[in-house]
């Protein structure tokens, strides 16, 4: 478990970023940096993230191992406090799997892969928790997602067990998926719609904005690229299907805790060299505010 002791005063006193020097835990789950991102500074438990932080592939959810389905999966969560005072808090962290959803998700008491409680030290200290394992059954597919959440009884989480990492800093989100551009691979995924009525959606695909390319996974073998893409997004339960160029958008109506099938093929048109990977975004929306997403991501063979 590693811990960072918090940053010194700041030069114009000890005024905190939140509470004016409460001593109340204020919790997060680490979503930046790294990566190094421009126009975004330190995470300081900020929600929503500035525009060029990716709110679906939180960098704080760490997988320390590759996902193999039937065999266990190690994850290590990163978590931030900015309160006042001079007392570490005892931060509980909890994380689970998820088929990939495009949307929020209610966690699923069967998908909890473990719960680490670590010390994070006060202005803005950060600290590792020590990493969880559970097996994941084979019946999971190729593709999940993963869901953390930080809480503690003086800090204030909205009531209920729905997750939003896009507003709330306790839950983050880390939904990536990989896979070759030749041949083209369908992609299944849920659409997802937690709220007791019917609500209305949009799920659009498109390549991911360039300014976001900062917060994938990258080394100097692999590059992100542009490609031209042909896009068909179809909802294996009614049959509707979209298709379109480089871009589509879906409008979905979902009835109360739907979650409903609903599966992409991306034809790339353009050659993808073995160096380099193209970078797309399904992002669910709600009266055009995000609710979730997923980064897709098509490698050269």
């Amino acid at each position: 478990m590693d811990v960072d002791r918090g940053r010194d005063q700041q030069p114009n006193g000890s005024q905190q970023p939140h509470g004016e020097g409460n001593d109340r835990p204020f919790l997060y789950i680490h979503s930046y940096p790294p990566p190094v991102l421009p126009h975004a500074e330190e995470d300081i438990g900020e929600r929503p993230v500035p525009g060029s932080v990716c709110w679906y592939l939180c960098s704080g959810i760490q997988p320390l191992t590759r996902f193999e389905p039937g065999q266990d999966l190690t994850v290590q969560v990163s978590v931030g406090n900015w309160q006042g005072g001079n007392s570490a808090s005892l931060a509980y962290v909890g994380v689970w799997w998820s088929k990939p959803v495009s949307g929020p998700v209610i966690p699923d008491a069967s998908k909890f892969i473990g719960f680490s409680p670590v010390e994070v030290p006060p202005h803005g200290g950060r600290a590792e928790t020590s990493p969880v394992t559970a097996r994941i059954g084979a019946s999971a597919g190729n593709h999940i997602c993963l869901l953390a959440k930080v809480w503690h009884p003086l800090d204030n989480v909205a009531a209920g067990g729905l997750a939003d990492p896009v507003n709330d800093r306790h839950w983050a989100q880390h939904n990536l998926t990989a896979m070759p551009a030749s041949p083209p691979q369908p992609f299944a995924f849920l659409a997802t719609n937690p709220a007791d009525q019917e609500v209305t959606y949009q799920i659009d695909v498109r390549p991911m904005p360039r300014e976001l390319w900062g917060n994938l996974p990258t080394d100097d073998r692999l590059r992100p690229t542009r490609a031209s893409a042909w896009l068909s997004l179809t909802s294996t339960a009614g049959g509707e299907e979209v298709q379109g160029q480089d871009a589509v958008t879906h409008t979905v109506t979902l009835g109360p805790r739907e979650q409903r099938e609903m599966e992409l093929l991306v034809v790339v048109t353009d050659e993808v060299g073995s160096g380099s990977f193209v970078p797309f975004q399904i992002a669910q929306y709600r009266d055009e505010r995000p609710v979730g997403g997923i980064a897709v991501l098509l490698h050269g063979s």
